[in-house]
């Protein structure tokens, strides 16, 4: 019993230990913006009348290591956007709309 006990605390410990570490190499690099051009977006894309797309967020929260970083206003992915304009129109992949860089 003390052996299964031994085992079972060990695992714990591990699970605890390395839980971190596999989330963040799961995680990976944050996919690369896909740029739409305006007039693809009116052809794709469009938006009800009178409307515009709605900002990302920015996903830095006051770290300068991360400027650059959009949250879809969809979902939870982040994108990598330091190369883009503000207000350039980005294709949320995952539900397949758009929304503009703030």
């Amino acid at each position: 019993m003390k052996k299964y006990l031994a085992l079972v605390s060990a695992l714990l410990v591990a699970s605890v230990t390395f839980a971190p570490l596999t989330k963040l190499y799961a995680l990976g690099e944050e996919p690369k913006a896909v740029v739409v051009t305006p007039e693809d977006a009116a052809k794709k894309y469009p938006m009800p009348k009178g409307k515009d797309y709605p900002a990302g967020i920015n996903a830095n929260k006051g770290s300068a290591t991360a400027s650059g970083f959009v949250q879809s206003p969809y979902s939870a992915r982040v994108y990598d956007a330091r190369k883009l304009g503000h207000g350039t129109l980005i294709l949320d992949e995952g539900v397949n709309k758009l929304f503009r860089k703030p």
